[in-house]
């Protein structure tokens, strides 16, 4: 049977022992369910779902839950299908809300000027007519931002509308994040970070845990600091202090951070 690494053990164990209020948040595609091509197939991997349950359940004063991703909030909150009380934080944190008993989302959506939304659909237009000239892209509209998806595209082609898009946006009142297949731009600026840093000042926790695997977690990694624990989830260069192999991996975290936390720690 696989265990979680000892690196990862040791560091979840000295996160969970610190006294106060902890906030228990992750990024959702690539480290609670691993990526697929069809963004709408993506479904939370069976023992993270008894994990984020049982963190779900823990005393609030002990512990709050959060995801945090660049997806759409009504998406996020019915893919992940997180309990009650989990506070969530969709398209980088350009809307915000909390699963509420009866599972609904009570959701609240950055306002946009006048001049925000002309130059939202301006973008839709021109970002649409970049996704059209390459087979296997396509374009995601949200309330703030647009997203260019490459994933199902040649490498060529990825390349090149991606390139396209974020030459288009020089010079403009917008802002390009880019991850793993994908190009968003948003006519505001905001980030997982700003997201995870406010939400720490508004609950006033003693520590963060944050998992994530893309580009735009990296923003919360350099925001974590002192008693926070940052796991990059997967390869590549990280802020992160810790990292585990995979989704797999990371079910196998969450599973011993919740069975910590739920014990009487006094």
């Amino acid at each position: 049977m696989r265990q979680l690494n000892g690196a990862a053990q040791r560091a979840a164990a000295a996160f969970t022992a610190h006294r106060g209020l902890l906030i228990i948040a992750s990024d959702f595609d690539g480290v609670l369910a691993p990526l697929v091509d069809d963004p709408a197939a993506s479904r939370v991997l069976p023992r993270s779902a008894r994990a984020l349950a049982a963190l779900g359940g823990a005393d609030p004063k002990r512990v709050r839950l959060a995801l945090v991703s660049g997806r759409r909030l009504a998406d996020l909150a019915a893919l992940a299908s997180p309990p009650p009380g989990t506070l969530l934080y969709g398209t980088h944190g350009a809307e915000s809300g909390v699963i509420e008993e009866d599972g609904t989302v009570s959701a609240v959506t950055s306002a946009l000027t006048d001049q925000q939304l002309a130059t939202l659909e301006e973008l839709r237009t021109h970002a649409g007519k970049i996704s059209q000239s390459a087979r296997g892209a396509w374009l995601e509209n949200k309330s703030t931002s647009v997203v260019l998806h490459t994933r199902l595209a040649g490498e060529s082609d990825s390349a090149r509308v991606a390139a396209e898009l974020l030459a288009y946006c020089e010079g403009k009142p917008v802002f390009a994040m880019s991850g793993h297949d994908v190009v968003e731009v948003s006519v505001i600026k905001v980030s997982k970070g700003n997201a995870v840093a406010q939400l720490r000042a508004d609950l006033g926790a003693s520590a963060v845990f944050y998992m994530g695997d893309d580009v735009t977690d990296e923003t919360v990694f350099k925001v974590l600091d002192g008693p926070d624990l940052a796991v990059k989830v997967g390869p590549g260069v990280t802020a992160a202090g810790e990292r585990v192999q995979d989704p797999d991996e990371a079910s196998l975290l969450l599973e011993v951070i919740a069975d910590m936390v739920t014990k009487d720690r006094g």
